[in-house]
């Protein structure tokens, strides 16, 4: 079976002026990734196989969309990050050409038309065991969980489902901030469906292979991705408010509060559910707290979140 240099990402911004667009490119032997009504077995051999697919790595490639064409380069990961100028009219993509060859384009695993941000708050989440159960903590139950559970069996965390849902009914647009790898956003994606969550772009870490998941990355590595994709997101729509969503269970907390004491008037709310009790919470918390207070951006943090929590959008 011969691999195909597939799109296996992708998503399109615009703030009226500037359109972002963003993506992973992959060769891989798969065809099939609904992810639906999978056994264990294929749940597994379907994972495995995206982890043993081969990014297009440092290559010239050209997007081209119904009023244009952007050529750019994947990085050493095979992911891309570009920007041209926009207007008014969204952006259809049409065709991704690499070495005079079409990519293979997948349906029903992202749009191809540019999403305007008219919205005036932005909504970031995290994902693993901020939306959905992942047992991070134990990697055993989290390699367990990730590999061989059907994604229908997922278990998202209702009220965090519950409140980023609330906070799009009141306005907000939500986006999707992970360390979890390009290699699962089509099985993120379908979970996120499956569950309802409001739709929203997927920002996730570099492509990694077996052997990279099966080693934990440096702290300073996994902060980068966070950091790195909020202050872009932050300079390129500078009028918009945030809303930071996470979780206990990494560094959520030191990631947001950093994020808000370099953009202060961005950042509105950060929210952090408490997974489980860490020897270091209160002073952590209080501290933050305290930081985040002289800022004027309140601090929720909590085991559960109601409806009787309002925040404003």
């Amino acid at each position: 079976m011969k691999r195909r240099l597939t799109l296996l990402n992708f998503y399109g911004l615009s703030n009226g002026t500037t359109n972002l667009f963003v993506g992973q490119l992959s060769h891989t032997f798969l065809k099939d990734f609904s992810f639906q009504q999978y056994s264990r077995r294929k749940t597994f051999w379907t994972l495995l196989n995206l982890y043993r697919s081969k990014p297009l790595s440092g290559q010239e490639i050209e997007l081209k969309f119904d009023q244009g064409t952007v050529h750019t380069k994947t990085d050493s990961t095979g992911a891309f990050w570009c920007t041209a100028a926009g207007g008014e009219t969204p952006w259809i993509l049409d065709r991704i050409v690499h070495a005079e060859k079409d990519v293979v384009l997948l349906e029903n695993l992202y749009e191809r038309t540019t999403n305007y941000l008219g919205a005036d708050t932005v909504v970031v989440s995290d994902i693993d065991d901020t939306l959905l159960h992942s047992h991070i903590k134990n990697r055993l139950h989290q390699f367990r969980t990730l590999m061989f559970t059907a994604m229908e069996k997922r278990r998202k965390v209702i009220d965090m489902h519950d409140l980023i849902n609330r906070l799009e009914e009141k306005g907000a647009v939500p986006f999707y901030l992970s360390n979890s790898e390009q290699n699962l956003y089509p099985l993120i994606f379908r979970f996120l469906t499956h569950n309802d969550f409001p739709e929203g772009p997927l920002f996730l870490k570099q492509w990694r292979t077996v052997r990279d998941f099966l080693i934990r990355n440096k702290v300073a590595t996994r902060d980068a991705h966070k950091l790195g994709t909020l202050e872009n997101l932050m300079r390129l729509f500078p009028d918009k408010k945030y809303i930071l969503v996470g979780d206990n269970t990494q560094r959520d907390l030191s990631i947001y509060l950093k994020t808000a004491e370099k953009f202060p008037d961005h950042v509105k709310h950060v929210v952090i559910r408490k997974v489980h009790e860490k020897p270091d919470d209160s002073e952590l918390v209080g501290n933050a707290r305290k930081r985040l207070d002289a800022l004027n951006i309140q601090l929720h943090y909590a085991g559960t979140f109601t409806e009787a929590l309002s925040i404003e959008v």
